[in-house]
């Protein structure tokens, strides 16, 4: 009896550690039937997003504003204000400003400007050193030393600027005020050339030249006078009242060869041409300006 159980005890001990290798193939079969719900799930998912990959969308090449209004492309635009220097040493110029251009673009193009001088004002600066200087000669000191009245005679003033521009305006769109009044508005970038006519506060003196025979007090000065040829550069904006009105505000530059004190500046003891130097004048103008066609054009 006690031979028949232990059999029997082994027995049983062989099959329950045998069980984990007769069990295998049921955990294969598992984990296939798992692989094979994923594989069926992911090509479930996939194959609607394939097919709507492959199909196009009707925004494709679409515009990102539809029925906007083309407020400068293939426009005139027409306008007059006032404008004024804002760096001169001696003299501030106020100025009457036109201005005529063409939107060959909605965001290009092309015009031209006159500034034309109504007023030059006489600045702090120019009160500070003319006030520091003698009315006589003074002995002792140098001769190139100018009084108050030889100093004020070459001092340059400005007649006019004129130019024409590239202007690109890379952005547009639309602004509130206190969310009640809305309008359009452009920024732009300008560049081109720049003329600017200049004289002297007395034009009765002598124009600089290459060289400078005079003596005396003379020798030391000279008036700069004509239309001096550089380069115009800024930026600008449009804000829009309406279709065919709009307020524009430039802030430009015009850089050319000037000597606005009109003296010797080298220090050679002789004003010529050669103290002339590459100067900027930068002045700031507001305009209104009408547009022509009065209607803009409207992109599909």
């Amino acid at each position: 009896m006690h031979k028949n159980a232990d059999l029997n005890c082994l027995v049983t001990r062989r099959s329950e550690k045998d069980k984990p290798m007769t069990n295998m193939p049921k955990l294969q079969a598992r984990r296939h039937k798992r692989l094979a719900m994923v594989f069926v799930a992911a090509a479930v998912t996939a194959l609607p997003l394939a097919a709507q990959a492959q199909r196009k969308s009707p925004l494709a090449d679409a515009p990102a504003v539809r029925k906007k209004f083309e407020l400068r492309a293939t426009r005139l635009e027409v306008g007059a204000g006032m404008g004024s220097t804002i760096n001169q040493d001696y003299f501030h110029s106020i100025f009457f400003d036109l201005r005529i251009g063409f939107h060959l673009l909605d965001s290009l193009a092309i015009s031209g400007f006159g500034d034309f001088a109504v007023a030059n004002v006489e600045t702090t600066f120019q009160s500070n050193v003319v006030n520091s200087l003698y009315d006589t000669p003074m002995a002792g000191h140098p001769a190139s030393e100018p009084t108050r009245a030889d100093a004020e005679r070459s001092m340059q003033k400005i007649k006019g600027m004129y130019g024409v521009q590239l202007e690109w305006a890379p952005f547009a769109g639309k602004y509130s005020l206190f969310g009640k009044l809305f309008a359009h508005y452009d920024f732009y970038l300008l560049g081109g050339l720049g003329l600017i006519n200049v004289e002297p506060a007395d034009p009765n003196i002598a124009a600089c030249a290459s060289t400078n025979q005079a003596t005396g007090p003379s020798r030391y000065y000279c008036g700069v006078t004509g239309t001096k040829v550089g380069g115009t550069f800024g930026v600008g904006f449009h804000s829009y009242f309406n279709h065919w009105l709009a307020l524009n505000v430039e802030l430009r530059d015009i850089l050319a060869k000037l000597n606005p004190s009109g003296r010797d500046t080298d220090g050679n003891l002789s004003a010529t041409t050669d103290d002339l130097t590459w100067t900027h004048t930068i002045s700031v103008g507001a305009q209104l300006v009408f547009y022509l066609p009065a209607t803009p054009g409207i992109s599909p």
